[in-house]
């Protein structure tokens, strides 16, 4: 349209006049788009960011006076599964203290009791020690007011030096490229973990908040309208020096290299699932990223971006918006095009040197405004057609991903929170004994291991539609019927189980004959209605999932499922919905954990032979007269299952329970209903 009507009104009549015009037009396109903050150029211009530190730059020698207290999958497999006893960090605490640790600051929080006198020994250790600083992570609304926050329990807050917020609050991306240094609850300013790191280090008792700095000591720490500090990163995870927590505990560590140093105690072990996406690495350990706040603040390395850069950014859209359009008047495309690209690569050489001395400017508008010059430019100098005109903007719109932008502004309702009711399956997988086995192997064998065993179990569940929610340690959870409505969920359910259960078979014939381990699967399936949708917190982190309590039995089965000591245990609602197909043996009527109404529960059998069948009938029998407290009926049908099938677990539990009847006999009321007190 501005072709157009520039080439029917000003070419011919004020052709002097057109150039400028043309000039100014792509010099303010970009100023608007740097302006309004447009998402599509600040997701690139923030994986500039992330390019200038791993690609550019690379690591820089980190401070000297931190380190890392390794909460690693060595010290889990030498202490047992985290969370440990508070013990431990006394123990730790008295290494630390004898060593003469500067600070100590855990990125954990205790708040929940142990026992007392445990509880007592830790606040006490805490106390003595005199240098120790506990996490406390808040609750934020969307204009990231706090709205909540769990805190350690108070005798032990009360014996610490301090506390600090452990909040790393994500781009859009889910890169972590800022820390609010200071948050405030009930009137007084919490610092973060990392900056009581630095406070420490620097020898500073308190800190005093300004307009878009926080003054600590010497040194002004450039912060936004939130406090938030941009984190210049030293480098991918490793690059502060580890002492495994077990290490340290049991005097391997040489105490010199912990005397006067600050120290991070958090979790490394992937395992714990304290992960953090970082410009360097996907999975940074979140403790890291604390530290590097805290040498960030030490070396004095800040990164900024204030009203400074902002002008140092407009300055250069129009230096090289003006000396693009100069350059596609005067010469040729074919030697334009050259000449503005080595421009614009000399301005990005230049905004990373800048960048070296600790100030972030625009890699993307000024280039952007370059770009746009020469499109414009170039159009006008060749009377290009309108209709080439037209397809010259189409191309430039799809290499900004105008079509998605329009998407999102016809369609708002598909980045908001919220959800709608869904009749589902849902089902949990977990593996057997997972702990002891992987408390055998290294961490690099696990981690193989459980890639091929969840590449092929995502591979069958795909092929009967299922959705992969999440991975959760070595389990899956998986659902059928949302997004999209599918009315045969709970049969696709069934069949992946079954499928998956072959396959586990098929996988486990391979790893003995390659020499190694086979482990095999469990799980639980419940159908029913769930919410489902995007839920989150809006503009940081969102996800499709499903909330609601089909979910929670679900899980509950999977659980009951070691229990009983069988492969897929079944819901009520899902053994409805797929009698007529599948084979099931009837196991008991429980009242689980946080539930008052008690759910019958059935085994998933594959197809069954006449002697199968002969015994899962007689078990049926046997629940009967069990039901009817026929204790001595019950003890025999029970007894003549095991006689034909060693091991069943179901037909142990339910003699051993018709013997203590027998003893004990239950209430009048009773119903037949087994209390399960684990989850």
């Amino acid at each position: 349209m501005i072709l157009s009507l520039l080439k029917e009104n000003l070419i011919g009549r004020n052709s002097k006049a057109a150039p400028f015009l043309l000039a100014f037009i792509s010099v303010f396109i970009v100023i608007a788009l740097y302006y309004g903050q447009n998402s599509f150029l600040e997701a690139f211009e923030a994986k500039t960011y992330d390019l200038r530190f791993r690609d550019l730059r690379g690591a820089i020698p980190p401070s000297p006076d931190i380190a890392i207290v390794a909460i690693d999958d060595k010290s889990i497999a030498e202490l047992g599964r985290f969370p440990w006893t508070r013990s431990q960090y006394v123990r730790l605490l008295d290494r630390l203290s004898a060593a003469g640790a500067k600070v100590v600051l855990f990125d954990e929080f205790f708040s929940e009791h142990e026992t007392a006198a445990i509880d007592r020994s830790f606040a006490a250790a805490i106390r003595k020690a005199g240098n120790v600083v506990l996490a406390v992570p808040f609750d934020f609304d969307k204009e990231l007011r706090v709205i909540g926050s769990t805190h350690s329990l108070p005798e032990i807050e009360r014996a610490a030096a301090g506390i600090g917020h452990i909040n790393l609050l994500p781009e859009d991306d889910g890169v972590n490229r800022r820390n609010m240094l200071l948050v405030e609850e009930n009137g007084e300013l919490v610092p973060s973990l990392g900056l009581m790191g630095a406070m420490a280090a620097l020898g500073e008792k308190e800190f005093i908040p300004g307009s878009f700095e926080i003054k600590l000591g010497k040194r002004h720490i450039p912060v936004d309208e939130n406090y938030s500090m941009w984190i210049n990163y030293t480098g991918p995870p490793g690059i502060y020096p580890r002492y495994s927590f077990i290490d340290i505990v049991n005097g391997r560590v040489d105490p010199a290299l912990l005397r006067g140093k600050v120290l991070f105690v958090g979790a490394t072990a992937l395992g714990i699932y304290d992960m953090r996406v970082t410009p360097f690495h996907s999975n940074s350990p979140g403790v890291e990223v604390h530290a590097t706040v805290a040498d960030s603040i030490i070396s004095g390395r800040f990164v900024r971006r204030t009203g400074l850069e902002a002008l140092f950014d407009m300055a250069f859209i129009v230096v090289l918006g003006l000396v693009t359009f100069y350059l596609t008047m005067r010469l040729r495309l074919h030697v334009a095009i050259p000449a503005v690209f080595l421009l614009s690569a000399g301005y990005v050489w230049l905004s990373y040197w800048i960048f070296l001395q600790g100030h972030w400017v625009s890699m993307i508008y000024p280039p952007l405004a370059a770009m746009i010059a020469l499109s414009i430019g170039g159009s006008f100098r060749y009377l290009v057609l309108d209709r080439s005109a037209r397809e010259m903007r189409s191309m430039f719109s799809s290499y900004l991903s105008a079509k998605l932008v329009a998407r999102l502004e016809k369609d708002p309702d598909a980045a908001k929170i919220g959800g709608d009711n869904k009749e589902v399956t849902v089902l949990f997988t977990d593996i057997k004994g997972f702990t002891t086995f992987s408390e055998r192997r290294p961490p690099q064998e696990i981690v193989t291991r459980l890639n091929e065993y969840f590449a092929a179990m995502v591979q069958v569940i795909e092929q009967f539609d299922g959705t992969v929610d999440k991975f959760i340690g070595d389990g899956i959870m998986v659902y059928w019927g949302a997004p999209l409505a599918q009315p045969d969920h709970a049969k696709l359910a069934i069949s992946c189980m079954l499928a998956m259960k072959k396959e586990m078979a098929r996988l486990g014939a391979k790893w003995k004959e390659e020499g190694v381990e086979p482990f095999s699967i469990r799980g639980g399936a419940q159908s029913g209605d769930v919410v489902a949708g995007n839920i989150g917190c809006h503009g940081k982190k969102m996800e499709y999932t499903l909330i609601g309590d089909t979910v929670n039995q679900a899980a509950r089965l999977e659980g009951t499922a070691k229990y009983y000591g069988v492969d897929f245990l079944i819901g009520e609602t899902t053994y409805l919905m797929t009698r007529d197909t599948y084979h099931y043996r009837e196991l008991d009527k429980v009242r689980v954990v946080g539930k008052q109404v008690p759910v019958t529960i059935y085994e998933l059998l594959g197809a069954l032979s006449e002697p199968a069948e002969a015994w899962v009938a007689k078990f049926d029998a046997a629940l009967a007269h069990y039901r009817a407290q026929r204790w001595e009926e019950a003890e025999k049908c029970f007894a003549s299952i095991l006689g034909a099938v060693p091991g069943d677990r179901p037909s142990m539990i339910c003699l051993e329970r018709c013997e203590h009847f027998k003893v004990n006999p239950p209430a009048v009321e009773w119903d037949g209903v087994f209390n399960r007190m684990d989850k």
